[in-house]
């Protein structure tokens, strides 16, 4: 909805011209203003200086500091005017211009003053603070609320509700009356955004105003300015099971992974998640696009001490939506590290690795397992018969020799492994392996030797067949 009304805004910005900056230093406030009106371009130049009181509706001043002045210069429809006020001796002085002759200012400078000054302030921004506070205590929200939509700019209906909200205390039905009105008179997400992230704690504080404030975040189109206002309710909130809800349904508009993983990890920095929370986290975790930020988010999961065993398998089946393999890869590394992985999910962690298709990304994973304690006794079985999936001959006989170097092997794991070693294709790559195999192992055990021998008739290469046998028959074994 807001993007749409941002576009049609914009079309109308086109046509209509209208365009608003401001200066100021040194007591001067210099503004221009350029605008449509009726179709009619107006060009309006303020500059003021000094103390300047209005009265209460803004179609005159009443009082002005010593040297105080205001002069307003307008062109409009190829008609200029021009009103000079300033403070005399204590005295308002006033002068009127059209065209470059001066005009009596009674009446008829009067009445254009009176016409055109109270459209003027609102719109220039002068004596701002002051003229939310009149309007709030004479009329209330009411007014206020009719004053900002009378109001044209962005820039100053936001600092209209910082004002309200920073030097008045609203009821309840007060606070329900501008949070259903304000967010849809700013089209700026930028200046939305400046008021929720200051102002959130005031609208959280009762359920039924902050399902109002969370509701209307979806006036927010900007991934970045959603997620800062996002982080700026989680840090200035104790946010109960209710509002953690619109929380995460809030970060669920969100378009941006990046964005989303940020708050994200936020909330995962602290301890103040409750279970019930942290799961509500994690079902979001899962609609995350980009496999990097989703895999960061894991990896941050994984470090978080005391998760139950819920949890971890929530982790486990998160994982399983990772597209990429490296950081897939990743995750299941920091698992391991971090010893998550026992007989009780094992079953769980298996069918993960069947999401691996990189053989250099699972035989990576394996040898991670090799000195694996948590897997127990039935790690060696484990890890030969995963060792099943990889297709490619260099990674599988990498693998198998980390396994020889590092497993700690009795004899019958040894024969196993020689046997397996026949899954090996490529004649030079079994070649490598049968003859480091031949250098580790007991080749003066009959069965250890036969076993080397028959898998060495694998080999249809006689330079590699010749390689091996010669290794198998050296005198210079290491373990003779």
């Amino acid at each position: 909805m807001k993007k749409h009304l941002q576009f049609l805004l914009s079309l109308v910005a086109i046509v209509m011209l209208s365009t608003l900056s401001c200066t100021a230093g040194n007591g001067d406030w210099d503004i221009v203003i350029t605008k449509n009106n009726n179709w009619r371009v107006e060009n309006i130049k303020i500059s003021t200086n000094g103390d300047i009181e209005f009265n209460d509706n803004y179609t005159d001043i009443v009082a002005m500091s010593d040297d105080a002045y205001i002069k307003i210069s307008m062109v409009s429809f190829g008609m200029r005017r021009k009103l000079y006020i300033r403070s005399d001796e204590g005295r308002i002085n006033y002068r009127y211009f059209e065209g470059s002759k001066e005009v009596d200012f009674e009446p008829k400078g009067r009445a254009w003053m009176k016409k055109m000054l109270p459209d003027i302030v609102r719109n220039s921004g002068l004596d701002l603070e002051n003229r939310v506070n009149k309007t709030y205590k004479k009329s209330g929200v009411t007014g206020f609320l009719k004053e900002l939509e009378e109001t044209e700019s962005d820039y100053y209906r936001s600092r209209m509700v910082k004002y309200l909200l920073k030097n008045n205390t609203l009821s309840k039905n007060e606070l329900r009356s501008l949070i259903r009105e304000f967010p849809y008179r700013i089209n700026s997400d930028y200046e939305l955004s400046q008021i929720y992230k200051k102002y959130n704690p005031v609208f959280i504080k009762d359920p039924e105003i902050s399902a109002e404030f969370f509701n209307s975040l979806e006036e927010i189109s900007s991934s970045y300015e959603l997620s800062q206002i996002l982080k700026s309710v989680y840090k200035l909130n104790e946010l109960n099971e209710e509002n953690f809800t619109h929380f995460i349904e809030a970060m669920s508009d969100m378009s941006s992974s990046y964005e989303k993983s940020n708050i994200m990890k936020l909330a995962l920095a602290d301890d103040k998640l409750t279970e019930k929370q942290l799961n509500a986290l994690l079902d979001e975790v899962e609609e995350l696009s980009s496999s990097y930020e989703k895999s960061q988010i894991i990896k941050s999961l994984i470090k978080e001490k005391g998760l139950s065993t819920g949890n971890v398998d929530k982790i486990i089946e998160l994982t399983e939506s990772v597209s990429s393999d490296y950081e897939m890869g990743q995750i299941i590394n920091s698992m391991i590290r971090e010893e998550m992985i026992d007989q009780s999910n094992l079953n769980e962690f298996t069918a993960l690795l069947d999401n691996v298709s990189s053989d250099y990304t699972y035989k990576g994973i394996l040898s991670q397992l090799v000195d694996y304690e948590g897997l127990g006794s039935e790690r060696f079985d484990f890890l030969l018969e995963a060792s099943d999936d990889i297709s490619s001959s260099y990674e599988l006989s990498q693998f198998y020799k980390t396994l020889l170097l590092r497993g700690n092997l009795t004899k019958k794991q040894h024969l196993k492994l020689i046997e397996k070693s026949k899954n090996i294709t490529s004649n030079y790559e079994l070649a490598r392996f049968l003859t480091m195999a031949s250098q580790k192992m007991d080749v003066e055990d009959d069965e250890i030797r036969d076993a080397l021998i028959d898998a060495t008739q694998e080999i249809s290469s006689e330079y590699e067949y010749g390689k091996v046998m010669k290794a198998i028959y050296s005198r210079n074994r290491p373990n003779r």
